[in-house]
C-alpha cells in the first residue's frame, strides 16, 4: 500500500507541467487542448513526461532548472550540518524526483559515454542522496514519536506518507497497549 502511494507521487510529478522553449518547428503538437503548430522559439508549459519525450526527440529544451551534482550535494550539506538539532532542513517539494532525475541521466551517460568524471559523479550522487534520506528519516522518526506536526510542511510528498504510516503504527501500538491494560484491569477487579 505505501508502495502505491510513492508512485502516486511519481505520477504527480510526472503530470506536473514545466515550461519549455522549442529549439525546433513541430507542426501539429497534440496538446489536452488540440492540435497546435509550435515555431522554433515558443515557449510552451508542458506535463513534464510530454517535455521530456519533447527533449529526447530534439524539438525542446526544458526551462524547468537543470538538476546537476551540486543540487544534491547543497542539500546534502544543509542536512548534515543541521543534524545535531535534529531539525528537519527545507527542501524542494520535488527534492528527490529531481535527485533519481539526476542520477537517471549519469546513468544513461555512462551507458552511451563512460568516463571516471561520471562514474565518480554518480558515486557521490547515490552516496549523498542516501545519506541525505537516512539523515532526514531519522529526523522524521523522532518527529513521529515526539508529535513534530509543525515540521510537515518541511517534508516531501514521500516523507509525509512515512510519517502518516509510522503515525498510525505508533497510535495503533499505544491503542493497543491502552485497552490491553483497560482488560486486564476490568478482570482483576
Amino acid at each position: 500500500m505505501i508502495g502505491e502511494r510513492f508512485k502516486l507521487v511519481r505520477l504527480d510529478y510526472e503530470f506536473r507541467r514545466v515550461r519549455v522553449l522549442f529549439v525546433k518547428d513541430h507542426p501539429s503538437l497534440p496538446t489536452p487542448t488540440g492540435f497546435v503548430d509550435v515555431k522554433r522559439g515558443d515557449e510552451l508549459e508542458l506535463p513534464r513526461w510530454h517535455a521530456r519525450l519533447l527533449k529526447e526527440l530534439g524539438y525542446v529544451d526544458i526551462r524547468d532548472g537543470h538538476v546537476d551534482l551540486d543540487y544534491i550535494n547543497v542539500h546534502h550539506f544543509k542536512e548534515r550540518r543541521s543534524s545535531g538539532g535534529g531539525r528537519l532542513t527545507q527542501v524542494p517539494q520535488d527534492f528527490y524526483m529531481r535527485a533519481f532525475e539526476l542520477i537517471e541521466r549519469l546513468n544513461k551517460l555512462i551507458r552511451e559515454a563512460p568516463s571516471q568524471a561520471i562514474l565518480r559523479d554518480r558515486e557521490v550522487a547515490e552516496r549523498n542522496l542516501l545519506d541525505i534520506a537516512e539523515a532526514r528519516l531519522a529526523k522524521i522518526l523522532k518527529l513521529t514519536y515526539s508529535g513534530g506536526e509543525e515540521f510537515r510542511d518541511k517534508m516531501t510528498p514521500e516523507e509525509r506518507i512515512v510519517y502518516n504510516h509510522v503515525l498510525e503504527v505508533l497510535e495503533s501500538w499505544r491503542s493497543y497497549v491502552k485497552s490491553s491494560i483497560a482488560g486486564v484491569g476490568s478482570v482483576a477487579r
